[in-house]
């Protein structure tokens, strides 16, 4: 039996990430919160690694994320769990049908899904409880942290989109194409522009 290294590889990088990840969102980012808003970075992990990887991939990652919130951080064990695999599985639907330097589709992915978790949140900490007044959860605790997570997600999927190229994706012939696919877009750009002169 004959051991897939890219396979390994991104098994071993994404299992360091979700505890990487993890470990800044509940110390480091806790600590630099401004009014009690925290960026989910574990969602864009998860939103990321559906758009590069795909959707299995990120449901794995999803629920791994979310099982690491749920152990740590709730009384009910598994609902972050299951909100973080529909994310992935929303997330992972983008990968074959966007190229992965197309930088608004993880950004989109992200938005929907901190919107859903979000609004899960609602549903299960705050409405069932009898809190009825969105408008208020939505000003103080929804927009900022869609904020802070969106402006987050703005330098972390290019370092994620970097480490995949690096070493997770190192197929040389791959690799190749895309050199020069890309040279040979650069030359037709540039005959276009000539034309529009």
């Amino acid at each position: 039996m004959e051991i897939d290294l890219v396979e390994v590889k991104k098994h071993l990088t994404g299992i360091v990430a979700v505890f990487l990840f993890y470990l800044l969102q509940s110390s480091v980012f806790r600590g630099l919160a401004l009014h009690g808003t925290v960026p989910n970075l574990l969602l864009i992990l998860v939103c990321s690694y559906g758009y590069l990887r795909g959707e299995r991939s990120a449901m794995w990652t999803g629920f791994f994320c979310g099982l690491l919130l749920d152990i740590f951080t709730m009384d009910v064990l598994g609902m972050y769990a299951l909100i973080f695999v529909y994310v992935g599985f929303l997330a992972g639907q983008t990968h074959s049908r966007f190229e992965t330097l197309e930088f608004r589709i993880p950004l989109a992915a992200v938005l929907i899904g901190e919107s859903l978790v979000c609004l899960a949140e609602y549903l299960f900490f705050y409405l069932l409880y009898g809190e009825l007044d969105f408008p208020a959860y939505l000003k103080s605790h929804m927009l900022p942290e869609l904020v802070a997570t969106l402006l987050l997600a703005i330098p972390v999927y290019p370092f994620l989109l970097w480490l995949e190229e690096r070493f997770v994706k190192v197929d040389p012939d791959e690799r190749k194409k895309q050199e020069a696919w890309n040279v040979a877009d650069l030359a037709e750009a540039d005959r276009n522009s000539g034309n529009d002169l």
